[in-house]
Formats: structure tokens, sequence, C-alpha cells
């Protein structure tokens, strides 16, 4: 141990008298013998405390999942449609009051909740509120700090509850995008009357994802009838929410939204005009076809292409001589390949048409109809 102090106590006396190179390569090393030291010290403790934490928690698992089985899962089972009772004194063998105990068992309900269906859900959502476990949230929503908001959402989401109506549509226009995007799909999710009512308070966009999402929320819910979505196909609303009303509108598909989608087709906003097309095409809305014949000269080629697309869908019959047209004499391929696929699309009122066209075309038209008639290909 001397011999070593008194290497090291040399080390730095003539530490300034070596060469730079050499001082460098020195401090590199202690660095690094350093920095390995730290970072094995810390993996040891994280280690530990993982596997410490995993034994003080595995028991509080196990206890959870045996009470949800018993009293949850297996008298739901066996006795569908009859009321549970729920026995709340033996889940307060829990460690709830304190914040890893609750946190374990909120996990596993929202768990079950995700994996079961018929009674368990609801039962589930029952047995959150009657223990409390949404008092600690309700706290969390109002605490002004953004991840705690941001959780409570996510929570509160899982577990089907909705608190504070009027706050959760202050948070939908929240300046956070993450907190006012969690907000909507929670009110969506969770409202049992009035889940659009923050459609019409959008000011930022609702971006891709988010239309995707609110999308799916919206499908899956059947416990809320559908509304008439032609409601807000309307210019006065966010383009991004009338875009996200003219696919629920086609989804559910509802006719009577389409005098509304028609009027949109006035906007001078291009990807929302084509959205518009789309969604008359996929509603088959016949009376709109004339409107679109005469709008197609000064669409873009999106818009062209919806047009296209859209006579195909509703396949009337009436403007094959249109179709045919722009065929022969487009020089744009996919406006050439779209009304090959639409002319295609009429089945048998385009029986004569294609036979005539079949020896009429040549070249690249010719085998742009035969890739339209090949039942395989789809696109």
């Amino acid at each position: 141990m001397s011999s070593f102090r008194q290497w090291l106590a040399d080390l730095i006396y003539y530490f300034a008298y070596f060469p730079l190179v050499i001082q460098i390569a020195i401090l590199v090393s202690v660095f690094a013998v350093a920095g390995t030291l730290i970072a094995y010290i810390y993996m040891m403790l994280y280690r530990w405390r993982k596997e410490r934490r995993s034994q003080k928690e595995q028991p509080v698992r196990e206890l959870g999942d045996a009470l949800l089985l018993e009293h949850i899962v297996y008298k739901s089972v066996n006795t569908p449609g009859e009321p549970v009772a729920l026995p709340l004194a033996a889940f307060q063998e829990l460690p709830l009051s304190t914040a890893w105990g609750r946190d374990i068992f909120v996990n596993q309900l929202l768990e079950y909740r995700m994996n079961f269906t018929g009674d368990i859900p609801d039962l589930l959502r029952q047995l959150y509120l009657e223990l409390g476990l949404h008092q600690q949230m309700a706290a969390a929503l109002k605490s002004g700090r953004r991840k705690a908001v941001i959780a409570a959402l996510v929570e509160l989401a899982g577990m089907g509850v909705l608190l504070e109506k009027d706050y959760i549509l202050t948070l939908t226009r929240s300046k956070d995008k993450y907190i006012r995007e969690m907000a909507r799909c929670y009110m969506v999710q969770c409202s049992p009357d009035a889940p659009f009512e923050f459609l019409e308070q959008v000011q930022e966009p609702l971006l891709p994802w988010e239309q995707f999402e609110l999308f799916r929320i919206i499908s899956l819910r059947k416990d809320i009838p559908v509304p008439d979505f032609a409601r807000w196909i309307d210019p006065a609303f966010h383009p991004s929410v009338v875009s996200l009303c003219l696919k629920l509108a086609t989804y559910y598909q509802q006719p009577a939204a389409i005098p509304a989608i028609i009027r949109l087709l006035d906007t001078p906003d291009e990807s929302l005009r084509a959205a518009a097309i789309n969604s008359l095409g996929k509603l088959m809305a016949i009376e709109a076809e004339p409107l679109l014949i005469d709008r197609y000269p000064q669409e873009p080629v999106a818009g062209k292409l919806e047009i296209l697309k859209a006579l195909g869908r509703i396949g009337s019959g009436q403007y094959l001589d249109f179709l045919q047209q722009e065929l022969e004499h487009t020089d744009e391929p996919l406006l050439m390949k779209h009304a090959a696929h639409s002319i295609v699309a009429h089945h048998a009122l385009a029986g004569g048409l294609i036979n005539r066209l079949q020896h009429s075309l040549t070249g690249s038209r010719q085998l742009v109809l035969q890739h339209s008639l090949n039942p395989l290909i789809k696109y």
C-alpha cells in the first residue's frame, strides 16, 4: 500500500514534466478507468434496486391477480348478466394507500380491461371508482404539470372514466399539443353523451395520426348513437375537422351528408376538395355526377383522379363516353389508368364498350386497359 502511495505521489509530482502526449494519455486513461468503474457501480446498483423492487412487488401482483380472478372474472363468467357484489374489503388488503401499490393494481386493472370483454370491463371500472383510485387522477388533471396531466388522461381513458367534462374541454384547446391530442381522444372515448363536442372548438389542425386514432376510437364505440357528421362538413370548421368527418360520414354510409359534401366542392382548398369528391364516390352520390363532370377541366391532377374514381364507384353508366374520351386522349398515365379502371368498374354496363376498345386501342392505352381487366391486379 505504501509503495502504491509512493508511486502515485511520484506520478503527481513528475506529471508536469512529462511530454504533452504522455500527459494526455495519462488523463485519458484515468478518465476511462473512472468512467468504467462508475458505470459498473451504477449498473450493479440499478440491478440490485430492480431485483429488490421485483421482490417487493411480486406478492402484490399475485394477490391482485388472485382477487380479480376470484371476485371479478370467475363470478362474471359463472353468473353472466347477473349483478356481481364487489367485496371492497378484500381488495383493501392491497397496499393501495402507497403510490407503488396503487400503480401496480391500476396497471392490472388496465390490462384486464384490455383483454376481457362482456361485463368484466364495466365491473373493473366500477371497482376502480368504488376504491377511490380515480381521486389521485382527478387531482393530477388540475395539477398543471404536463407529465401528470398526460398520465391522468391516459389512465382515465383506459378505465373509461370521464371526470371534469368542462375542464377536459378546455384541455382540448391547450397550447401543449400532446395534452390537446390526449384530451380529444379522452373525450371521444369516454364521454357518454357528447363525445364530439370539442370538434366545434378545434383551432389547431388534427394531425393525420390523431385523425386515425379518433377514427379508430369512434368506430369502436357501440354505446352511443352515430351522429350526423354532415353537421361538421362545413367550411366554417377547421379543414382537418371537415376531413375527419368526411371519412366518418363515408364509413357510416350517411347519404344525408351528400348535400353538405356537394357544397364543399366550392372550397379553394384542393386537398379538401379532393377528399370531398372521394367521399361522393364512396357514397355513390349519383346526383353529383354532372357536377363532377363540369368541374373536371378546372381541377388539378389530384382532383381529376378522384373524379375518375368517383365515376367508377357510382357506376351509373351515364358518363362512359366521358371516360372513354379520357382513356383515348389524355397523356397523363395516372388519368389514363383510372379512366380504364372506372370503365371496367361499370361491369355489364360497359361490356360492349370494352370489346370495342380492345380492338381500337393501341400501344400503352391497350396495355392499360388489359391491366385493368385483370381481376388479380387491384392497382
